[in-house]
């Protein structure tokens, strides 16, 4: 008996270490940008996430968030147990479940280093874009600027607004996948995965927003959620955002700059209000006071006012949880070789220079 029990404690020691070592394994091939580029990010991640999306993309509900809520009960229900289990002095019993759980993180640490953690180390998307570094100064971000801000004051007058001020978003959810679907395939240079992707509406919305979070991809189910309890101009960016992430982006100033050009080169007006309206805030927060006084004063007010509701809307949800999320998210980004955490969300604003500049050079043309 006390051989078997011997045996039983070895195997879950070895499986405990063949666990860690394939972990550790994966991780560490991911850091090597040309295995994490050509081995996984258009190899074994895209194929796996291909696999995982042609069973939960056209299921439509969000796994995610499902996910959250069973893994809350679930931490609940542990804490609970393991408190009665050391209290009834089983000792054997908490330390069996405390196994289970270091083996399960283990599982979830090996999946995410194939599914998500080589992505970090890829090329950048510039390139698949078309755009090429630019020194930014204060002129071309002025110039950038001006020539956003008449974009966004056109794109804005074609379209219609509710009694509150907020633009009316012309197309259905599932509508604007396929708008979004439709620009990614006009980059086929192989960096963006070429399959389709369906992203969900979060019915948890509004518990989303006290968390700060306005759409999350979860790669373990290889789905894009969308919060939806968020102001309508951005729901197009930031479904883009979340679907940049699905077809390889782990970034989140890749994915931003991603779903800016996206929308901002749509032929569709409410793609590119979309994308305009995040662009324009981007910039004005680049700018030095007096050249964003001057930029915000050329807005028409319906944006000032839109711009002003979107505050209001964000700040009924400010608060401890909203810091607290934050938080956790800007550790997340530094563990996964992103200096400046969430700060580095504004380092977009060299490629919509970038943008401006092809744009304008389409524009001369």
């Amino acid at each position: 008996m006390e051989k078997t029990q011997k045996r039983k404690y070895l195997f879950r020691f070895l499986k405990f270490c063949a666990l860690a070592a394939a972990s550790a394994v994966v991780l560490l091939l991911g850091k090597i940008p040309v295995l994490a580029e050509y081995l996984f990010a258009r190899g074994i991640t895209r194929g796996a996430s291909w696999l995982l999306g042609r069973v939960t993309n056209y299921i439509p509900v969000s796994f995610y968030e499902w996910t959250a809520v069973l893994l809350i009960a679930g931490g609940v229900a542990l804490v609970v147990f393991l408190i009665l289990s050391l209290c009834r002095r089983r000792f054997a019993r908490a330390g069996l479940c405390l196994y289970r759980l270091s083996i399960a993180a283990l599982c979830v640490l090996l999946a995410f280093g194939v599914l998500y953690a080589p992505l970090y180390e890829r090329e950048s998307a510039s390139e698949a874009l078309g755009l090429t570094e630019t020194e930014v100064t204060e002129e071309k971000l002025f110039a950038a600027a001006e020539y956003y801000v008449e974009r966004l004051n056109e794109a804005s007058a074609s379209l219609g607004r509710d009694g509150d001020g907020n633009v009316i978003v012309p197309h259905s959810f599932s509508e604007l996948a396929d708008l979004i679907n439709a620009e990614f395939k006009k980059y086929d240079s192989g960096y963006f995965a070429g399959y389709e992707v369906r992203p969900k509406e979060v019915v948890l919305s509004v518990p989303m927003s006290y968390l700060g979070i306005t759409g999350i991809y979860f790669p373990f189910y290889a789905e894009a959620n969308v919060n939806v309890n968020i102001p309508s101009y951005e729901l197009a960016n930031t479904m883009a955002h979340e679907m940049a992430h699905a077809k390889g982006i782990s970034r989140e100033n890749e994915a931003n700059v991603v779903s800016y050009v996206l929308c901002i080169r749509s032929e569709d007006a409410y793609l590119n209000y979309s994308g305009l309206m995040r662009a324009v805030s981007n910039l004005l927060g680049s700018l030095d006071s007096e050249a964003a006084g001057e930029i915000r004063g050329r807005l028409a007010p319906e944006i000032l006012r839109e711009y002003a509701n979107a505050n209001e809307h964000y700040a009924k949800y400010e608060g401890p949880i909203d810091r607290l999320s934050a938080f956790f998210n800007d550790l997340f980004l530094k563990a996964n070789g992103v200096p400046g955490g969430t700060r580095s969300y504004g380092e977009t604003t060299r490629s919509l220079v970038a943008l401006y500049e092809s744009l304008g050079e389409g524009n001369e043309s």
